[in-house]
């Protein structure tokens, strides 16, 4: 039963964000940023699969857009960042952007560039 407890206590502490450190003293856990997420389309079709999102800022983070154009970049410091989207084809878009501590979502159309 003592054992039980004991199993229930430290997963209540997980739980909590609480870690328990092997010298006995407890730590709380690094708080996540925030999820930035959206859609990438071009302005001759849908939504673009393969198109590259990148932030740089006070962390770098990258990602892709999957098969129906969707993006996420996850534990995203607060911050002032530079947005850079881009796909083969489109017109890429640079922007400044801040993220603050409630999520953000953003959808992006590119240009279709001429003579492709």
């Amino acid at each position: 039963m003592t054992r039980l407890l004991s199993l229930m206590a430290l997963v209540g502490a997980v739980a909590a964000g609480v870690v328990l450190g092997s010298s006995g003293r407890t730590a709380e856990a690094r708080a996540a940023g925030v999820v930035f997420s959206g859609t990438v389309a071009g302005s001759d079709q849908g939504f673009l699969s393969g198109a590259s999102v990148a932030i740089d800022g006070p962390q770098h983070k990258e990602a892709r857009t999957d098969a129906d154009g969707r993006f996420t970049i996850t534990d995203v410091a607060s911050g002032k960042y530079q947005l850079k989207v881009f796909a083969d084809g489109y017109l890429p878009i640079e922007r400044p952007m801040e993220v603050g501590s409630a999520s953000v979502s953003l959808d992006v159309v590119l240009l279709k560039l001429p003579g492709l």
